[in-house]
C-alpha cells in the first residue's frame, strides 16, 4: 500500500496511522488502494470506507480524467459495495478562490491533542493534522494561523511557553510535510483564552488546545481546534 501511495503521490512525504476501530472487511486492502488512486485525481479529497460503501469528497479541476479513473475503478470494486461521491469541479483562478473559502468554512479537523505536559502529539494528531495539510496544499494561497492554549493550573509563565512549543510543534509537522513556514503564523496565548470552566477536569481538557484558522485571499474563517 505504501509503494502505491508513493506511486501515486510522487511529490509528497507519505504518513500512515492505522487504527482499525472494528471488524475489517476482506476488501478493505483492494478498495483503499482504489481509492489512493482516486484521490490522486483530486487537488484536494478525503476518503471513507465502511462495510458497504466508498464515498469520496473532494474538488477536481480535469473532469474527464475524474470520470475516467472512476469507472475503472468502479469496475475493480465488489459488486455490493456502493460508491458515491461528491465533488465540485474548479476550473478558472476564481472558482478556486471560492471553492477554498467554501472548504475553510466546513473544514473541521477535530482536537489536536498532545501527552501531558508535553509538546509529543497523541497518536489521533496525525490524521487531523494530514487533513489541513491537503487543504493547504489545494488553496495554496492561503495562510495558516496556529495559536497553542493551556488550561489555568500551574505557572503561566510556563504556559505561555508551552501553549507556543505546542503551536511550534504543529507548525514543525506542517512543515516537514512540504507547506512553505512563510504561510505559517504561529503563537502561544497560555490560559488567556478559556473556552470552558477551568475548576472542572473536563473544563480543563477543553481549554487546553490548538486553534487552527485558515485564512484565505478574501476573508478568515476559523477551521478548527
Amino acid at each position: 500500500m505504501l509503494q502505491v501511495a508513493h506511486s501515486a503521490y510522487p511529490d509528497i512525504m507519505v504518513v500512515t496511522d492505522f487504527q482499525p476501530l472494528g471488524v475489517i472487511p476482506d476488501f478493505w486492502a483492494d478498495v483503499t488502494l482504489q481509492a489512493l488512486y482516486l484521490l490522486a485525481e483530486t487537488r484536494y479529497a478525503e476518503a471513507t470506507i465502511s462495510m458497504d460503501e466508498l464515498n469520496i469528497r473532494g474538488v477536481i479541476d480535469d473532469e474527464l480524467g475524474w470520470q475516467n479513473r472512476l469507472d475503472a475503478v468502479r469496475k475493480t470494486l465488489p459488486t455490493d459495495l456502493a460508491v458515491t461521491t461528491d465533488t465540485m469541479l474548479i476550473n478558472n483562478p476564481v472558482s478556486v478562490v471560492t471553492v477554498c473559502e467554501r472548504a475553510f468554512k466546513a473544514f473541521e479537523p477535530g482536537p489536536i491533542n498532545f501527552e501531558e505536559s508535553s509538546t509529543n502529539f497523541l497518536g489521533s494528531a496525525y490524521p487531523r493534522l494530514d487533513r489541513l495539510v491537503a487543504l493547504a496544499n489545494a488553496c495554496k494561497e492561503s495562510r495558516i494561523s496556529i495559536t497553542g492554549h493551556t488550561d489555568a493550573s500551574g505557572n503561566e509563565i510556563r504556559n505561555q511557553d508551552l501553549s507556543l512549543k505546542r503551536a511550534n510543534a504543529v507548525a514543525d509537522h506542517i512543515v516537514n510535510s512540504g507547506i512553505d513556514r512563510s504561510r505559517l503564523e504561529v503563537r502561544g496565548v497560555g490560559s488567556t483564552v478559556a473556552i470552558a470552566d477551568d475548576s472542572t477536569r473536563y473544563g480543563r481538557s477543553l481549554n487546553r488546545r490548538i486553534e487552527i484558522v485558515l485564512v484565505g485571499e478574501n476573508q478568515e474563517t476559523e477551521a478548527g481546534q
